[in-house]
């Protein structure tokens, strides 16, 4: 029962994530007229849904820890976690193009601070609804 609410809250998240794949494959003429890569967009979408999954899981496992630290712990961890792999990607798109999509990779934190903001929402709303001794 409860693999089910944690999955069903997952929810939003998959339709942000699909909602902007959507955006970025449908629109890549808007995209270019505002100088933004939509490729880099789109792989950056990927990258960031994943780690926010996994995240995410990890979360979940640590609201069935009876400590309350673990999951103040994992929430900062989680975020450390996803900016550095950002910072890797960033750095490794650097590494393969010789001209670097600013507004793609702007764009690309943007999507960090929307993914961050609904996981950490989503997970602070499941940590009321579960029972205090647990």
């Amino acid at each position: 029962m409860k693999n089910k609410v944690f999955g069903r809250a997952f929810l939003p998240i998959f339709v942000v994530f699909l909602v902007f794949c959507l955006l970025f494959i449908s629109a890549p003429s808007l995209l270019h007229g505002w100088n933004t890569d939509s490729k880099v967009l789109l792989g950056g979408n990927e990258v960031l849904f994943f780690v926010t999954a996994i995240s995410y899981w990890l979360h979940i496992k640590s609201l069935r820890n009876p400590n309350p630290h673990v999951f103040v712990r994992m929430v900062y961890g989680s975020l450390l976690v996803k900016m550095l792999v950002c910072l890797v990607a960033v750095l490794f798109y650097a590494r393969l193009t010789m001209a670097v999509n600013r507004n793609a990779i702007i764009g690309c934190f943007i999507l960090y601070i929307v993914y961050t903001f609904l996981e950490v929402r989503i997970l602070t709303q499941l940590t009321k609804k579960l029972p205090k001794n647990a």
